[in-house]
């Protein structure tokens, strides 16, 4: 039998973590059998996904909580004099709550954020929209930002901090620092005024007021990323984009229009012309037959008619392949159907030119 109290305290503190990972270990089977059942009977995902995030981490806050309490066992064992064993204990408490602090505060994250994906899933579904990728990012930087604040106020509270003083402090602070990062606060703003009223989505195809054009990757709280179509990412104040006009080919919908402008010769059948377009835009998979295509005689050039056929894809990141491929098509079925596309003509008179050089000889 142990005599000696801080081995009994020791031996009690190794009890209380073993005991405390054996209540983990039971949790974490309850959730992985009761629980599991309960909720894969229930209509809702969103209890699911919520056991998937709580189920991993109950062993690590059950073993945090059990060696927390085996510190304090500890503690009581040890004498005034034991300075040295005294400061262990503190800073192995001290790092032990700041831990706990973190892994709960990430747990509480993670559920809020799985139950904001659900969320927005459903809606997405409902709406056909990819509103995940739009909002999550963001909201999901707002809620750390949050959930840090909270975290940061509990650890001062805890080691006696007056919170009060200091958000006052904070406040005069926040003010001026506000002051001198005005541009910055703006674009957070705007960064949530584009998520409110959604003038373009992630995935959506915009084109800037600078002509620059591509596909939105990322909104954040300061900027909006953008890939055109040179695969170079363009970063774009959120205050800019709100204060400016700018063209969403994406939306209302996914539909953009197709126009190929052609040529053909003086004395070219038109309506031979028209049905050869039209037929090849016809026989395209990509273009859709609703507003049907249609070819419009725009003008009277001066080597020849222009032709513009006007067609609707439902692909929007796919107009320049569809353009590229009805051009090589126009050119081919021209040439079989003898069409000619002329080309620019000068005709050059050098007669009066050689009568003044021939009289200055004279």
């Amino acid at each position: 039998m142990i005599e000696h109290p801080l081995m009994q305290k020791f031996v009690a503190a190794l009890t209380v973590l073993l005991i405390s990972l054996i209540v983990g270990q039971l949790v974490k089977w309850i959730l992985s059998t009761v629980f599991k059942r309960i909720f894969s009977a229930t209509k809702t995902t969103l209890d699911d996904r919520i056991l998937q995030v709580i189920r991993p981490k109950v062993i690590t806050i059950s073993a945090i909580i059990g060696f927390y309490i085996g510190l304090k066992i500890i503690r009581g064992g040890l004498e005034a004099g034991d300075i040295t064993y005294n400061h262990i204990v503190d800073y192995l408490e001290v790092g032990l709550y700041l831990f706990l602090v973190f892994v709960i505060a990430r747990l509480v994250s993670r559920i809020i954020e799985t139950t904001f994906e659900w969320y927005t899933d459903e809606v997405s579904q409902k709406t056909h929209s990819n509103i995940t990728a739009t909002i999550a990012p963001m909201m999901k930087k707002v809620v750390d930002l949050v959930l840090f604040l909270i975290a940061f106020m509990i650890i001062l509270d805890h080691f006696g901090v007056n919170i009060g003083s200091l958000l006052l402090s904070l406040g005069v602070g926040s003010l001026a620092v506000a002051l001198a990062a005005q541009e910055t606060v703006a674009n957070m703003i705007a960064g949530f005024v584009i998520l409110i009223d959604q003038p373009f989505r992630v995935g959506d195809r915009i084109k800037l007021p600078s002509g620059e054009e591509g596909d939105v990757t990322q909104i954040g709280l300061r900027s909006t990323h953008i890939l055109n179509y040179d695969n170079n990412l363009v970063v774009v104040p959120n205050s800019e984009l709100v204060k400016n006009r700018l063209i969403n080919y994406s939306f209302p919908e996914d539909s953009i229009r197709v126009l190929i402008e052609v040529k053909v010769a003086y004395g070219t059948d038109i309506e031979n012309a028209r049905a050869i377009l039209l037929k090849l835009a016809g026989d395209n998979i990509d273009i859709i037959s609703d507003p049907a295509p249609f070819v419009f005689f725009m003008e009277f050039a001066e080597s020849g008619v222009l032709l513009r056929l006007s067609a609707r894809t439902s692909h929007f990141d796919k107009k320049f392949e569809i353009e590229t491929s009805l051009r090589e098509q126009i050119y081919k079925e021209f040439a079989k159907a003898g069409i000619e596309i002329p080309l620019p003509k000068r005709v050059v008179y050098t007669q009066e030119l050689d009568e003044i050089q021939t009289d200055k000889k004279k």
